[in-house]
């Protein structure tokens, strides 16, 4: 019997956001959330075990949150959500919510 991997649904957006690591920061624009994690754009190339904070914010809701690289592609990275608690949990699947409500979205990106 096959198994299936299944993936929260990932929503397109254009998000500027702030990366910090070691002191420095880094300008990026968020191309695709989900609750688990963004695909971004960065303005500099991350560093392969990058590990940091990343902020973004949207209609007055701001998240501050562990993240991190888990695979570059060409120009974008992706990144994935390391939550201190719950709460964060939470905070990051409201903000998800609003964004795949947000007009203009299409709805969910299916990745294979």
């Amino acid at each position: 019997m096959q198994k299936f991997n299944y993936r929260v649904p990932r929503y397109t957006v254009d998000l500027p956001v702030c990366l910090r690591v070691d002191g420095l920061s880094i300008a990026g624009r968020c191309r695709e959330i989900s609750q688990e994690g963004m695909k971004l754009e960065a303005a500099q190339p991350l560093p392969p075990d990058y590990c940091g904070v990343v902020s973004l914010s949207y209609q007055g809701v701001a998240l501050e949150i562990q993240a991190r690289l888990t695979h570059t592609d060409g120009e974008q990275e992706g990144l994935k959500f390391v939550f201190a608690s719950e709460a964060e949990r939470d905070a990051v699947g409201r903000l998800v919510a609003r964004l795949s409500t947000a007009p203009g979205q299409l709805g969910p990106v299916l990745i294979d």
